[in-house]
């Protein structure tokens, strides 16, 4: 019987505990809504958006890349590999007649 009586004692505790618990996560959520930069884009001035972080940040420039040496280098490869397959081609044909 006085194990009983020392359930009763300590379901107030135990729902204290569970209301502190409660108000501390309530409070947490509270400061990291109000810490927040931004929550939408439209938070943010016109040139920058709401990142994950939630802060805002600068949309990046996008510069443009002049693809012509690239093109160039891999045009020269192309010739220059048909030039040999064709030289060989004409080498190994010309040894076997």
């Amino acid at each position: 019987m006085n194990f009983k009586q020392n359930k009763k004692g300590i379901a107030p505790i135990i729902f204290s505990l569970i209301v502190v618990i409660a108000l501390f996560i309530v409070f947490l959520k509270v400061v990291d809504l109000a810490t927040r930069e931004c929550s939408v884009d439209t938070d943010c001035s016109s040139d920058s958006y709401c990142s994950s972080d939630y802060k805002c940040h600068k949309h990046p420039v996008i510069t443009q890349s002049s693809y012509v040496p690239a093109a160039l280098i891999l045009g020269i490869c192309i010739l220059a590999a048909a030039y040999i397959i064709r030289k060989k081609g004409d080498h190994g044909a010309g040894g076997h007649h």
